[in-house]
């Protein structure tokens, strides 16, 4: 089904998965750009009570990657072969890798360029093509929009993997919550460990929010949600309203409590419950398989572009930043509207030049 500029968007997509990814994108744009919008008639809508964009990801990518391989293992003797890991890896770099390595290449020349602030010195170039810029240790000061891709890079790699492994001695309805469990309990412990390192915000956003080893426990409860649908159906599908409830309400909830930087709730509790949080608005909203309106046609197809949207939004304001300061101070309102229409621009173009091209490829890919 085509539309809106040529974006196919395939009829077998959950709409309420573009749904819930729509909004994660606008999560993050909003936060990158919210800041044009201080001190101006709209300002009120900087402080929107909103989640982390990235977490919905997180928990969105365990929950599709986990959804995707349990049904597979469930009609093959509950087993992986080689050749739907190879096939899996080689999608999933199909799909990663493109936009990543184009816009990491833009970086380096708006930086060496001095477009852009930055250094390209402080962390080799190479952690980035490798996706170790930040797997216990942070990063800074270059291709900051990076950060979260990493985390998923080494999900991709490892679950397969560790899928293979435990299949040899037990079934993955046996052995899946426990994985689930240990990575939650390892990324809490690493927290743990590294709480003396935070000493302000900053630090405690790239030293906890920003590293693999803090942000596994994420995708694994997106894994866990994918479990619970896939062996028991019915309990999913009826109690998706009270799971909503539920977890509006602890969303609620991790908001309300104090953030302290150093306390155990900030520090070790947060982000976990966060995405717990996140991972209970799943079961309503793959209840919404399709959409009827114009607006839930742009909606499938902003959740298509996110993907480009969100390489590129931080990039955009950085090259704003220093490329029209005076309007950014002067028409904070028009600034903030002007940023997201080259967002999405700058982001329609990176799909139809680059990302749809390798998609097409990834679909012969079995």
């Amino acid at each position: 089904m085509r539309g809106f500029f040529d974006i196919e968007v395939d009829r077998k997509r959950v709409f309420g998965l573009d749904l819930l990814r729509a909004f994660a994108i606008f999560c993050v744009v909003h936060g990158h750009g919210e800041r044009l919008l201080y001190d101006t008639r709209l300002n009120c809508f900087t402080d929107l009570p909103l989640p982390h964009g990235v977490d919905i990801f997180f928990v969105m990518s365990g929950f599709l990657i986990g959804k995707s391989l349990l049904s597979y293992m469930q009609k093959h003797d509950e087993s992986l072969d080689r050749q739907k890991i190879f096939s899996f890896y080689l999608r999933t770099a199909l799909r990663i890798l493109p936009n990543y390595l184009f816009i990491l290449i833009v970086n380096y020349i708006l930086v060496e360029s001095h477009v852009i602030q930055g250094n390209t010195q402080t962390f080799s170039v190479w952690y980035f093509v490798t996706f170790t810029q930040n797997l216990f240790t942070p990063f800074w000061d270059f291709y900051w929009e990076s950060w979260s891709l990493p985390v998923q890079w080494w999900f991709y790699i490892l679950f397969p993997l560790m899928l293979v492994l435990f299949c040899r001695f037990l079934k993955p309805k046996q052995f899946v919550p426990f994985l689930c469990l240990f990575f939650v309990i390892f990324s809490m412990g690493y927290r743990i460990i590294v709480t003396p390192k935070t000493t302000d915000f900053f630090w405690w956003d790239i030293w906890l929010r920003k590293t693999v080893a803090s942000r596994m426990d994420n995708i694994f409860i997106g894994v866990m949600a994918a479990w619970v649908q896939h062996y028991y159906p019915e309990f999913w599908d009826r109690n998706a309203l009270k799971s909503l409830i539920f977890g509006l309400v602890l969303f609620v909830i991790t908001n309300l409590i104090p953030r302290v930087i150093g306390s155990l709730y900030f520090n070790v509790l947060h982000l976990t419950l966060s995405a717990l949080a996140i991972a209970l608005w799943f079961p309503i909203f793959t209840k919404i398989k399709s959409y009827k309106t114009v607006a839930g046609s742009i909606v499938s197809r902003v959740s298509i572009l996110s993907y480009a949207m969100f390489l590129t939004n931080s990039l955009i304001i950085q090259v704003m930043d220093k490329v029209c300061p005076k309007l950014i101070e002067e028409q904070g309102v028009a600034a903030y509207f002007i940023y997201w229409l080259v967002v999405m621009v700058v982001s329609y173009l990176l799909y139809i030049l680059l990302e749809r091209t390798f998609i097409r490829i990834r679909s012969k890919i079995q």
